[in-house]
């Protein structure tokens, strides 16, 4: 078909623009809402068509496809086409202004997006607002338009829809079938969409609940504040029911419980403790909007919530509630991200700073030290060479010369341009502090804006460099000194954000490298070395390297085998919008979303088929050091929802913000290396396996081959059940 993609550019932009309305982009709760909207045909089919014109404006006039296909520029538009469906009754002219309507919808959602998006807020439903009240104003005057009278005989409509079955249920649910709270909650969540009758509350809170266990959480807990804060108020509690003004207390508990924060008990609380200002302004412009015969809608809804981020991002510290930073669209997913997120990437940094030094050293003062290392002063390291004894020194250990460390190699630690430079400080003799010099000789670097390091106490005339150099990370810089405040030979290195020789240090983690301490080894991710550890700096093998870097384009093909069943998978290597890289199967579409910093390939992301091989992939090689260590372990966290499904987590989603006691572990050891005459191989073995949860111990078994600097083949073991899969040269 010569448009198909363009086809399904526009049916996922309408599906989506309907679970939008929840902040979702899930294609089965957008089926759900649409037919809630189809209880009444002619406003289903008002809806439809507004957001389906809208969506067609936004294509022809070269939108960005990624933006059309979320729903952004469709859901405004939805509502604005609901409510002129619920008003008005159909006839020609109804649908020139449902037209009108949505191009207006569509306009006002460019212009307020563009201004919003400058500070980083979300339009939410502003532009329905403008839209709606603009046409209703309006549309006084249009005198071809006939009010609708849904809402006046419910019954026969639902007779007329659904026979005597819906008004059955329809009378049932209404004769007290549920307590008053739970009665106006469904009622108001079904106002959300403009349906003003239980029934289809009832069937948006069945699709709120298979979308997100957390979303619907908020939602009710919002309600169930504002329900009891205003009979402790004494405010008239039949508002939230005969003016349907409820849903702005839902929509602001699953926009801040969930979706714009991480959800947590500080994002409950806050849920709560907004509740009795959307309560004010509800009642305010409640009365103001009256005299002009306009509902207010989600109006205070809007102000809140845009009120709320606003002020959050004008902290100066990041204290309270978490902004979510990357949205995954879920309330679920956004937690376990930021859950696994906690452990990964704690104290990652865009700029990765090494130990500067090769080989094993010892850590004899860390931060805030015994000796120095105080104050403006305390964020630095100092490096020394020891034995099997820990001792610094052979013989006496009364010359420079009797230490391990003077004369050694000083690397740098990262890509940059020399700054300064101290080189003809005199070495002390042991014991002999310079208080004058105190640096000894020093060499700072700039790594990057407000970014440099410097090394200090290097060996007298030793520095190699000049200022204005550039420097490679793992460049030979200089050679172990004596010099300045030095009793002993050592390396004092520290990170600050000024290229002066004795600035004050900066607060900045050392990333990839391997710490031992009692027979035991360590990998470190950007992370803090403390006194008494034995760190080394991770030298990547090119033979894991060149196996794990996939370069835009690139196509990996493999045969896979369970019992007596065969099937082939592509997949290629792929970057996105953002210039994200992930690979995606070419028969399921799934993504697997990865970095690769020289040093480590890990994934961030997976979206799309648990049963693809890429799934597969995507767990057994969650995290690799691209260095062979043998003996060490690599241990990570997957996000639970990508391990699970929603089914089984449901209990645990429910009380998820508040305590979690799933997880869901990623352990990675590396086997012997081989080598035999033209090949090369390293096993990588690795397991995923769930904990905290007695009825059920999924847990997959993996063992990567890499051979002739590739992934030659997987083993993937999950129970019972073996596959073995085996790379196809192209």
């Amino acid at each position: 078909m010569k448009y198909k993609k363009e086809i399904l550019l526009i049916i996922y932009g309408v599906l989506n623009s309907y679970s939008q309305v929840f902040f979702a982009r899930n294609k089965a709760f957008a089926i759900f809402l649409l037919i809630v909207t189809f209880f009444d045909p002619v406003m289903g089919l008002c809806g439809l068509f507004s957001v389906l014109i809208s969506n067609l404006f936004a294509w022809s006039l070269g939108f960005s496809k990624e933006a059309i296909e979320s729903g952004d520029y469709g859901f405004n538009s939805l509502l604005v086409g609901l409510g002129l469906g619920f008003y008005y009754a159909p006839n020609y002219e109804l649908f020139i202004l449902l037209f009108v309507g949505a191009l207006i919808s569509f306009l006002f959602t460019v212009l307020i997006s563009g201004v919003l998006y400058k500070y980083n807020l979300p339009f939410l439903s502003i532009p329905f607002l403008l839209a709606l009240w603009a046409l209703m104003l309006s549309s006084r005057n249009f005198t071809n338009l006939k009010i609708n009278e849904i809402g006046v005989y419910t019954l026969n409509e639902l007779y007329a829809t659904g026979s005597g079955f819906l008004v059955l249920i329809y009378q049932r649910l209404n004769q007290h079938f549920f307590p008053e709270m739970i009665r106006i909650y469904f009622n108001s969540l079904g106002a959300i969409l403009f349906q003003f009758n239980i029934l289809s509350g009832i069937v948006v809170a069945v699709g709120l609940l298979i979308y997100s266990r957390i979303a619907f959480l908020f939602s009710f807990i919002s309600f169930a504040s504002a329900y009891y804060f205003y009979q402790v108020l004494g405010a008239d509690i039949t508002t939230l029911s005969y003016n349907y003004i409820g849903f702005n207390f839902i929509l602001s508990g699953i926009a801040l419980g969930g979706y714009f924060l991480i959800p947590s008990r500080t994002s409950i609380f806050w849920t709560i403790l907004l509740v009795p200002m959307l309560m004010i302004l509800t009642s305010s412009f409640g009365s103001l909007f009256a005299n002009m015969q306009l509902n207010i809608y989600s109006l205070p809804f809007n102000i809140v919530v845009i009120t709320f981020l606003y002020v959050l991002k004008l902290r100066q510290k990041p204290f309270g509630p978490k902004e979510v930073l990357i949205q995954h669209h879920s309330p679920e997913d956004n937690l376990y991200h930021s859950l696994s997120g906690q452990g990964r990437f704690k104290n990652f940094r865009a700029i990765a700073i090494s130990p500067p030094v090769f080989g094993n050293w010892f850590i004899n003062q860390a931060h805030d030290g015994e000796h120095t290392h105080r104050g403006e002063w305390k964020e630095a390291w100092d490096f020394v060479l020891v034995d099997e004894n820990e001792n610094q020194f052979k013989s006496e250990g009364n010359i420079p010369e009797d230490y391990y460390c003077f004369g050694k190699p000083i690397i740098a630690p990262a890509d940059g341009e020399v700054e300064a430079i101290v080189n003809d400080v005199e070495d002390n003799l042991i014991g002999d502090f310079d208080l004058i010099q105190n640096w000894g000789n020093s060499i700072v670097i700039k790594h990057g804006y407000q970014l440099y390091s410097q090394i200090s106490h290097l060996k007298t005339g030793s520095i190699k460099v000049s200022v204005g150099n550039k420097v490679k990370k793992g460049d030979v810089l200089a050679t172990c000194g004596n010099s300045g405040r030095s009793p002993f030979p050592h390396v004092h290195f520290q990170i600050q954000s000024t290229p002066f020789i004795g600035s004050k240090t900066l607060h900045y983690p050392l990333s990839h490298y391997v710490t031992s301490k009692n027979g035991s080894m360590k990998y470190a991710f950007f992370d803090y070395p403390k006194k008494g550890d034995h760190i080394r700096k991770i030298d990547p093998s090119l033979f894991l390297h060149r196996a794990f870097y996939f370069l835009p384009g690139q196509v990996l093909n493999f045969n896979a085998s369970e019992n007596n069943k065969t099937w082939q998978e592509s997949w290629e290597v792929k970057t996105d919008y953002y210039n994200n890289t992930y690979l995606e199967c070419l028969t399921t579409h799934s993504k697997a979303y990865f970095n690769n910093d020289g040093t480590l390939f890990y994934f961030t992301q997976f979206k799309g088929r648990k049963k693809a091989l890429l799934y597969s992939f995507y767990l057994a090689a969650y995290r690799v050091l691209l260095s062979v260590e043998t003996g060490l372990t690599i241990n990570d966290e997957i996000p639970l929802h990508l391990y699970t499904s929603s089914m089984f987590r449901l209990v645990h989603d429910i009380v998820a913000p508040v305590v979690t006691f799933m997880n869901a572990r990623y352990t990675l050891t590396y086997g012997e290396k081989s080598n035999s005459i033209g090949e090369e191989t390293v096993l990588l073995h690795s397991n995923t396996r769930l904990e905290g949860s007695p009825g059920n111990r999924k847990n997959h078994e993996f063992v990567l081959t890499i051979q002739n600097y590739c992934i030659e083949r997987m083993d993937i073991s999950l129970n019972n059940a073996a596959q073995k899969v085996t790379c196809t040269k192209l």
